[in-house]
């Protein structure tokens, strides 16, 4: 389950996460708060589904495997430096990549935290 849904994640987040809504005249990022509320869903679904952190690991690790061949020097940022297009720096490939690496490690420690303060 977590295999196929760090695909479905990889695909979505990466995809979208240079979306911009202009509201009220200030640019918001949707691409990135989207991608940052599907993987949250998605540990949330993980951990209730399967009563185990395990799931949130494999998400989190199978997502930097997954992603690292489309986060190239490309448009959509790179790995090691960000793309730069047009002069400008595009820093959202870093943060999609904070976003699908860092979230599932946080959740699984955050259950930790709270496993361990209940005792």
């Amino acid at each position: 389950m977590a295999i196929v849904l760090a695909v479905i994640s990889v695909a979505l987040l990466v995809a979208t996460h240079r979306v911009q809504l202009e509201l009220l005249g200030v640019d918001w990022p949707v691409g990135l708060l989207f991608g940052a509320a599907f993987q949250i869903v998605t540990c949330v679904f993980l951990y209730s589904a399967t009563g185990s952190r395990l799931p949130l690991v494999v998400l989190g690790s199978l997502w930097g495997i997954l992603a690292m061949p489309l986060m190239g020097r490309g448009v959509g940022g790179g790995v090691l430096m960000p793309a730069v297009i047009g002069e400008q720096a595009q820093y959202s490939g870093w943060i999609v990549q904070g976003l699908g690496l860092g979230i599932p490690f946080l959740v699984a420690a955050a259950i930790t935290a709270v496993r361990l303060r209940r005792r």
